[in-house]
């Protein structure tokens, strides 16, 4: 048996972890049978919903009080489920020293159920067990015919582990895949193991990676057929086909294994279970017209599941292996474009935050981050992508020069210069994961540099920037581009006729075999063609470069729904390596509000934020101005210049119709948030440009303020129209002063907006990512040839 660490930690508490969709049906015995459940150690219980609409919530809502132990409930939105994933979150967010994962439709078979699972992990060489599956009462006769086969369902106690190396070396993939039998349906795994080897990211089959991992890495897995739980499905055909397919593909992909290699063994394996059936129909004591009907339904499932199986196998790719960390700490990379204290934009204190809790949780960290320099290199300024080691709250920070002097717009893009650069912060550092946060002003072959040298990488998609140069897919003449607008975004690049975008993007592709031309003569005609073919060869290459730069990460993350679907629309990224989730904000300048509003008060609104043109806050100044005479004032908190800065003096200019009824407040230091949030009664977000997911949305939120905002982007996926705030048509200032009116006009409104969702705080998001670092690292990886 290979050597293996022991387990440190006494598993003296349990956390029961259950995602839920849909699961009403079953979920009611669930409960009660936990809720009987009679074990020593203490435990909790987290469920995380999915988006149920079937009575599930409020099903685990009435239990709170009846279960006996504490039962929280925690929400994610379909798009982000992910067998893996999914509990990889319940466990982040989970407490117990042995997490015991279960299925909302796996119904504990009595008291003991707990106690006696759990007490398999007090063997020090065991790594995890499993529960017994029995059919259902009222499962039909052939679910309970197939699962007499089952090695999930069978009885007798089984003790795998790996005694002799050379032996297991020399099994093949099916040997093995039997071997590797683990079921997360009810299972139990200490958390100082977890820790070592978090569930793949996968659609199926995360449990038997698991197992794989702890087997090969020198533990015991334990099949308990005495903890049982009664579960079982009687699937039709259809359900049966698509479950073999994933399972097919599932068995080609991460183990190399061809479950069936042909239609003819397909057809011969039909055969041969089929006579097994008939014998076991027969034995039952069917009528003739019973068991005719009976063999007719075992054909269709038979042949469901091995021509399924054939053809989920015929997947080419073939994924890499997981295997335990050797210490669950790990060295964290942030790369960002701007960092404290030179730039403090949400994206920067973003990444601040994150940082700051990761190490606080007892990894090391570092940031990578690009500086400007003012001074030239004979004034003593530093080189460009020279890098210098600093400290700032705590943190090691590596800063990059770059003054952004492109030489082509190839560059501004893709630039070998920060490349090298960052090759040589990664020899300092040697990190075991790298987390970029933006790649503009560095370069999007980053990524392709952590491949290459075998070290994960992952990436928070911020904004638009991989499909739009000027990051936000909206043009300076204010017309939204809702994708990248291929040669066309040549002309906005160069802030020339934005109006020639569009015949651009539909004509200049179709001209591509006259570019050469354009540098030997002008070309007459109703649009302007470039005239320097390497701007165009830059253009036409960029979104395909950028994309695929951002793709070359382990996992993209998009903090709202909506830009992950503009990711997956330019069809350079694969749809399960780009995940959803939003941020996670800062809580320590979180208080009580000390806001309380006099019934004939005037409405306090408040915008918070940068006072540029693409906010809309023209949009919001021209909207107060359309209120009459009702009662209502707005509050302007972010750096004012009317002096210096054209778009600020239009605010000023707008504002003088209003009167007092607009205040401009200037910039306020983080630390007053809450008295900031104090001065206002809603917040107004009037963004003309696809916002991403606000942290102003989130802290208003937090401090329990209802909000008005644009109905585009991630804005609109945060408000709620009628629940946490009201939207209106972007852009449009009459649409604005409609919801503003509805406040001042109809009593209890504002008070009935506060339907909050919960908000992920910044510890909670650490906790998700410091799993997701993890699970990076665990994947068994190779070098690639350095690109010529």
């Amino acid at each position: 048996m290979r050597a293996r660490p022991s387990r440190e930690r006494a598993l003296r508490s349990i956390s029961v972890l259950m995602p839920t969709w849909q699961g009403a049906e079953f979920l009611e015995r669930v409960l009660e049978r936990l809720s009987q459940q009679r074990c020593d150690r203490p435990w909790d219980f987290l469920a995380i919903d999915s988006g149920s609409t079937d009575g599930t919530l409020e099903l685990l809502e009435r239990w709170k009080g009846k279960l006996g132990h504490p039962l929280r409930i925690e929400h994610v939105h379909q798009a982000a489920f992910d067998h893996g994933d999914t509990r990889n979150l319940l466990a982040a967010q989970s407490e117990g020293d042995l997490l015991v994962f279960l299925t909302q439709d796996a119904i504990p078979s009595g008291p003991d159920w707990l106690a006696t699972l759990a007490r398999n992990l007090d063997d020090a060489n065991v790594g995890a067990a499993y529960c017994r599956n029995v059919p259902r009462p009222d499962a039909a006769l052939l679910t309970r015919l197939f699962s007499a086969n089952d090695p999930g369902y069978s009885a007798g106690r089984r003790e795998t582990r790996i005694v002799d190396e050379a032996e297991y070396a020399a099994l093949g993939p099916h040997e093995r895949r039997l071997l590797y039998n683990f079921n997360d349906v009810a299972s139990a795994i200490p958390r100082e193991l977890w820790e070592l080897h978090p569930l793949p990211r996968t659609s199926f089959g995360e449990d038997v990676l698991m197992a794989r991992a702890l087997l090969e890495a020198g533990w015991t897995v334990v099949y308990d057929d005495v903890a049982t739980v009664e579960h079982s499905h009687d699937y039709g055909p259809e359900e049966m086909r698509k479950r073999a397919e994933i399972d097919g593909r599932f068995n080609a992909e991460w183990l190399g294994r061809l479950c069936v290699a042909s239609e003819a063994e397909a057809r011969a394996l039909v055969e041969r279970q089929l006579e097994i059936d008939r014998k076991a129909l027969v034995e039952s004591g069917l009528t003739e017209a019973e068991l005719a009907r009976e063999l007719a339904l075992a054909k269709q499932l038979r042949e469901a599941a091995f021509f399924g199986m054939h053809a989920g196998g015929k997947s080419e790719r073939r994924r890499p292996a997981t295997r335990l960390l050797e210490t669950p700490k790990r060295r964290v990379l942030y790369v960002v474009h701007g960092f404290p204290p030179e730039t403090w934009a949400g994206t920067e204190v973003y990444t601040l935050g994150l940082a700051q809790e990761l190490q606080r949780r007892g990894h090391e960290v570092a940031v990578l981050t690009r500086v400007p320099d003012t001074n030239e290199v004979e004034q003593g300024g530093a080189p460009d992508f020279s890098v210098a080691e600093s400290e700032f709250a705590g943190l090691r920070v590596f800063r990059m020069t770059n003054r952004t002097r492109h030489r082509s717009i190839r560059e501004s893009y893709l630039e070998p210069r920060a490349e090298a650069a960052f090759r040589r912060v990664l020899a300092r550092f040697r990190p075991d994961v790298v987390h970029f946060q933006h790649l503009i002003h560095l370069s999007v072959g980053l990524p392709a540099v952590c491949r290459e040298l075998g070290i994960p990488s992952l990436i928070t998609v911020n904004d638009y920037w991989a499909l739009c140069a000027r990051v936000q897919l909206i043009r300076p003449d204010g017309v939204r581009c809702e994708a990248s607008q291929g040669l066309g975004c040549l002309y906005c690049i160069k802030g020339d006729e934005f109006t020639y975008v569009p015949y651009a993007k539909a004509v200049l592709p179709t001209l591509a075999q006259l570019v050469e031309q354009v540098e030997k003569r002008p070309l007459p005609g109703l649009w302007p063609l470039p005239h320097d073919v390497s701007e165009y060869r830059d253009v036409e290459a960029r979104l395909g470069i950028a994309c695929g730069g951002y793709a070359t990460c382990d996992l993209a993350i998009a903090p709202s729904r909506f830009l992950r679907e503009k990711l997956l629309a330019t069809g350079h990224f694969e749809p399960h390596r780009v995940l959803y989730s939003d941020y996670g904000t800062l809580t320590d300048k979180l208080r009580p509000l000390a806001r309380k509003r006099e019934p004939k008060a005037p409405l306090r609104l408040g915008f918070v934020g940068s006072l540029l043109w693409y906010k809309g806050v023209d949009v919001l100044v021209r909207a107060m101005a359309q209120l009459g005479e009702r009662k209502v004032v707005l509050h302007v908190f972010g750096d004012f210049k009317p002096q210096s800065d054209e778009y600020h003096k239009q605010l000023a200019e707008l504002a003088r119709v209003c009167g007092e009824r607009v205040q401009f407040h200037g910039r306020f230091d983080n630390d007053r948030v809450a008295d900031v949030y104090e001065q206002f009664d809603a917040l107004v977000v009037p963004s003309t440009w696809f916002e991403n997911s606000p942290i102003t949305i989130h802290e208003a939120f937090l401090f329990r303020t209802p909000v008005i905002a644009s109905d585009i982007g991630g804005m609109a996926e945060l408000v709620e129209h009628g629940r946490n705030g009201l939207q209106f048509r972007v852009g449009d200032a009459e649409s604005l002063a409609g919801a503003i009116a509805r406040l001042c006009d109809e009593p209890g409104l504002l008070e009935r907006l506060d339907q909050f969702p919960h908000v992920k705080t910044m510890a909670e998001d650490a906790r998700e990512m410091e799993a997701r670092y993890r699970a990076l690292g665990c994947i068994v990886r190779e070098r690639t040839p350095q690109r010529p």
